[in-house]
């Protein structure tokens, strides 16, 4: 006996099957929307903010493409001051990523061709009329695509990426584009460090 509204065991009400091949669902720590909030608990934030961790809201997203590259940079503001998170995915993994919090140390004009080890120099917090010299040594450099997104849209960019090091593992990224150039210093921070909390994006009025 043949089974109601079947015909050879296949259902004759079902919807035809959808052969489009699905989007892969996006990672939270990637392309995450302007205007979403992200509270950093850090070692830095805890020295800079007093707070065991501070909330701040995400005003501009950089997105690098390039040769074994994919980095978000998410500048980040609270009513005081901007900080940088990164995101790298970790070349050769479906989904791993490593996370850095960065501050831009300078922005200028590009003079010279960038040395391969560049000495910046940072006050002494023990004396007020010293500095302390912190050497980083170039490890790559890396052509990439730049998409810059803020609220009022998205530019695209060609630049290129001074990766330095220092003996301490800290980290410091040099934006070249076109002849400006953007500082970034940083260290890794983990995971838990790091909590996102994504706008909604607002639905589109219907007529």
């Amino acid at each position: 006996m043949a089974l109601f509204g079947r015909k050879g065991g296949k259902s004759l009400f079902g919807k035809p099957k959808d052969d489009t091949p699905k989007k892969p669902e996006r990672h939270e720590l990637v392309d995450i929307p302007i205007d979403s909030m992200i509270e950093l608990s850090d070692i830095a934030t805890y020295e800079e903010t007093g707070d065991t961790s501070h909330a701040f809201k995400l005003v501009t997203r950089k997105k690098y493409e390039g040769d074994s590259l994919q980095r978000y940079m998410y500048h980040i503001q609270d009513v005081e001051e901007e900080v940088v998170v990164g995101v790298d995915h970790v070349a050769g993994t479906k989904d791993e990523y490593e996370i850095s919090r960065w501050i831009i140390d300078a922005e200028q004009e590009l003079g010279d061709p960038l040395p391969d080890v560049m000495t910046l120099y940072y006050p002494d917090p023990d004396n007020e009329h010293e500095d302390i010299a912190v050497e980083y040594s170039r490890q790559e450099i890396i052509p990439a695509t730049l998409t810059v997104t803020t609220a009022q849209g998205q530019e695209e960019f060609e630049v290129e990426l001074h990766e330095f090091l220092n003996d301490n593992d800290e980290l410091m990224s040099i934006e070249c584009c076109g002849d400006w150039l953007t500082f970034y210093v940083g260290t890794l921070i983990t995971r838990a460090d790091i909590e996102i909390y994504p706008a909604i994006a607002a639905e589109p009025v219907r007529k």
